[in-house]
């Protein structure tokens, strides 16, 4: 069976509309994976903020472990982490707490440990003060 040859153009869809449905797809594509980049490159920046915030926690851990054992005399001070672009610094208060019997103890000590360093763009500051016990002899 022959068909004729009007019956053949009209089941053809004109050459043009094929092109410009690629072209529209393609630039469709083209937008989703460009949103799919940025979206990957703000989670490796913020997974890089969160990594840098985990080693200054355990930075500062460790600086403030190392300034309790010290003496009362050599707890205050500065240290710069030069490789992570963190400073630590110490500082010591006395403090005066009564016991239930009102006896004052007189060798208890507030430890303040500071963490200043970048995440990026922002400066931001971590703490932590811990109670020492530091009797004179020591």
């Amino acid at each position: 069976m022959k068909t004729s040859p009007n019956r053949s153009r009209e089941l053809r869809s004109p050459g043009g509309y094929i092109l410009l449905e690629l072209i529209i797809a393609l630039s469709m594509f083209a937008i989703g994976v460009l949103g799919l980049a940025r979206a990957l490159n703000t989670s490796l920046d913020v997974a890089n903020i969160l990594n840098k915030d985990q080693r200054v926690r355990i930075g500062l851990r460790s600086f403030l472990e190392e300034m309790r054992r010290k003496p009362l005399a050599e707890m205050a001070g500065t240290i710069t982490d030069v490789p992570t672009g963190v400073t630590y610094t110490s500082s010591i208060e006395r403090v005066a707490l009564t016991t239930t019997r009102g006896d004052t103890l007189n060798d208890l000590y507030n430890l303040k440990v500071v963490a200043t360093y970048t995440a990026g763009n922002e400066q931001r500051e971590e703490s932590v003060d811990v109670y020492v016990y530091k009797p004179a002899d020591k």
